[in-house]
């Protein structure tokens, strides 16, 4: 951008940052607030910036109730301008806002927006379950509507979307088509168009390359009609991969040049990333592997900055088949694993089949054919599993019968322009009249056979559409039973716990009380203070127990909060050991520390902290007098160990297996008759399930134990469609 017209676009955001400060006084009037909305609305995608402030004076502006609907369109627009910008938690949240609002207004083509706008979301964050029911609300709502039939287009795409992405290509493929009638119906190019791309991605996928470069081809001529560059990258993008499917490399790595050149003006980081990895796929079929890594290692460099599990995956899977190639199939295997644990519960079962494949060439070429087998056994289950007959007969209807309507509209298309031909060549009266007579019988009899259509297909789609309501309202009712039972199964067992861990600690409270109460005058002054330091131990640790049933209530009902960064392990050591120093001291203990100063970890420093609090109290209350506790800390490929060993009583192997439950029988205490709650272990490895870890334990009698947290390393990445 030129100095000058930098320097203007700040000098006008100053003047209206001023004129807001002199507007802060004073209550703005519908009027103003519409034309403050519709401002944001026109730059939001320009500038951001100038859209979060003019939206921010809207909504101090908009309190009250005869506002609501005002605040309510401002609120969503703050959701799309945080989604434009990344702030997922932050879009999600203003979202929801609207939401609330919408419903109070009964606004059915609001509500369907949020709902599909949210949809995306969730699918962003790989919770394609939420993500299907936020869509098909908004499709039910946005049906409702005769002039929210565009956005009806966008929720049906959408849906195709998830679908195409778990695998699903009958379902993908069905809703699709409903995407694409809706648009004819209203002769929309713009909405057919990302209808056309979609459905060639369903093709590509089917490896029918001939038929998918027909419908992106479609897609192609309306963006280039209404100079949309943005998509036109996408689109070359996929004819580049239908290309290279033909074997046409030439051609493969044209488009997909054409299509980086275009990502890389608009500056569209996720269409570079797409289209780097299939310019390194072609490297690779032409045996080129350097020009491919070089392609690859660019692709991550930019993925690194937006992280995207999906596209993060697609990248090391790639990373897999390269390093396989070149017989380095020990980091192969390392780049497959890492790609399989970011796509393996979002469900993703393409790229998953891929993953699988590549992981058993590696073992096999290894040697190791047990594991090679194991994944090769995955492979075929998986495919078994999404190919099965029924699907595949189910697939093969929709898409014979779609193909059959687009070939009778392109006949009916032919056969207008060849009567419109013989009308402009002959013309005698008695041809021109005979063709007239020959026109109006074929027209009344294509008008009664587009009655009688039009009635079954409305008939039909009244039919699909309840189907679809009872199908939609019976997975509700049963998510809804599960949560019950889950909820209901969790307060069976919290109380369990109460019943059997809060009765003994009272019980002993009591009895103090009540020997102080009656006999205090009997007492010297030393069993008072005796008395009241047990009174204060026994308080302390039902205070304990308490804490750990609370948090622990908390995670079962899914409150718990987990805030993911990248942590210093040493500094996260360094801070806690100082807690301990008296219980060291008392029992006279040593500590030897080994973490190098630069581990890293990507997990929630407070839940972390308690963890490693936690292991390092237990290994003071099991380790005998006079000796030594180790700390060390490791990095892996592919996670973070943080280490505590003692050289305490150690731990029987009965005992191991139900060492991280809450049973209140396998509670002991320490070599100085310590106690605990006997929750601490079970809320230790829940904190770490939440962060994506785990806790190993080895131990022996006698012998020490040794607790090691395995966390996540600590190193720092498909654009659907958003209701505006």
């Amino acid at each position: 951008m030129p100095y000058y017209a930098l320097f203007f676009r700040l000098l006008m955001i100053l003047i209206l940052q001023l004129s807001f400060v002199v507007c802060t006084g004073a209550v703005l009037d519908k009027k103003k607030i519409q034309e403050l909305t519709t401002k944001a609305e026109e730059v939001m995608d320009s500038s951001p910036e100038e859209a979060i402030m003019l939206l921010k004076n809207v909504l101090e502006n908009t309190h009250g109730q005869e506002y609501k609907a005002q605040r309510a369109i401002a609120l969503k627009h703050m959701g799309t301008v945080q989604y434009y910008e990344q702030n997922y938690r932050q879009s999600l949240e203003y979202y929801e806002q609207a939401l609330k609002l919408f419903r109070e207004l009964e606004d059915k083509v609001g509500i369907a927006s949020i709902l599909n706008n949210t949809g995306l979301l969730f699918e962003h964050q790989g919770d394609f379950a939420k993500a299907l029911k936020r869509y098909n609300e908004a499709t039910v709502l946005f049906s409702q509507v005769e002039s929210a039939k565009p956005k009806l287009t966008l929720a049906l795409l959408n849906i195709g979307n998830v679908y195409y992405t778990l695998g699903r290509f009958d379902k993908a493929l069905e809703y699709l088509s409903q995407a694409l009638k809706n648009s004819e119906s209203m002769s929309d190019s713009l909405g057919m168009a990302p209808c056309y791309n979609n459905i060639g991605n369903v093709y590509l996928s089917l490896r029918e390359y001939n038929f998918a470069i027909q419908f992106y081809s479609k897609a192609e001529e309306i963006h280039k009609s209404f100079n949309q560059k943005k998509k036109l990258s996408t689109v070359y993008n996929n004819i580049g991969e239908a290309y290279l499917g033909l074997g046409n490399i030439d051609e493969a790595l044209k488009y997909n040049q054409l299509s980086l050149e275009i990502a890389n003006k608009n500056a569209d980081n996720e269409s570079v990333i797409a289209s780097l990895i299939n310019i390194s796929d072609i490297y690779i079929h032409k045996n080129e592997y350097g020009q491919a890594l070089v392609n690859l290692k660019e692709a991550r460099r930019l993925s690194n900055m937006r992280f995207d599990k999906f596209m993060h995956a697609s990248i090391l899977s790639e990373f897999g088949n390269l390093k396989n190639l070149l017989g380095e199939h020990d980091e192969a295997i390392t780049s497959y694993k890492e790609a399989l644990s970011l796509v393996e519960k979002t469900g993703s079962n393409p790229l998953i089949l891929g993953i699988y494949s590549g992981l058993s060439d590696a073992w096999a070429e290894k040697g190791n054919y047990q594991r090679a087998y194991e994944f090769s056994n995955k492979y075929q289950n998986l495919i078994d599993s999404i190919y099965n007959r029924e699907n595949l007969n189910k697939l093969n209807m929709i898409r014979v019968s779609f193909e059959l309507e687009q070939t009778e509209r392109d006949n009916q298309l032919l056969r207008q322009q060849n009567i419109f031909s013989q009308l402009a060549l002959n013309r005698q009266q008695t041809i021109r009249n005979l063709f007239i007579v020959i026109t109006a019988i074929v027209l009344v009899s294509l008008a009664f056979l587009f009655l009688l259509y039009h009635a079954k297909k409305k008939k039909n789609e009244l039919l699909a559409l309840s189907n679809q309501q009872i199908s939609s309202q019976k997975e509700e009712l049963d998510k809804l039973y599960l949560e019950q039972y889950k909820l209901n199964e969790t307060k069976t067992k919290f109380f369990s716990i109460v019943a059997h861990d809060l009765k003994s600690p009272f019980q002993s409270l009591l009895g103090f009380s009540e020997l102080l109460s009656l006999e205090y005058d009997q007492f010297s002054d030393e069993q008072r203070i005796d008395a009241l330091n047990n009174m204060y131990k026994v308080t302390s640790d039902t205070y304990k127990l308490i804490e750990n049933l609370l948090e622990w209530g908390r995670i079962q009902t899914g409150n718990a909060n987990v805030v993911l960064k990248y942590i210093n392990v040493k500094d996260l050591v360094e801070s806690i050991i100082p807690i301990f120093d008296h219980p060291l001291k008392n029992k006279e203990l040593e500590l030897s520390v080994e973490v190098p100063p630069l581990l890293m970890a990507h997990a929630d420093p407070n839940m972390m902290s308690a963890i490693f609090r936690n292991l390092l109290s237990n290994a003071i209350k099991f380790s005998n007098p006079k000796g030594t506790i180790y700390i060390r800390g490791m990095a892996r490929v592919d996670s973070t160990k943080l280490s505590v060993t003692d050289n305490g009583v150690g731990i029987s192997p009965d005992i191991i297996d139900k060492l991280f439950s809450f049973d209140p029988k396998i509670r002991r205490n320490g070599t100085k008759g310590e106690t605990g709650t006997g929750m601490g272990l079970g809320l230790c490895m829940e904190f770490m399930q939440l962060n994506h870890g785990m806790i190993k334990v080895t131990s022996k009698p006698r012998d020490g134990s040794t607790f090691t947290m395995i966390m996540q390393p600590g190193s720092k990445v498909l654009s659907p469609e958003l209701v505006s």
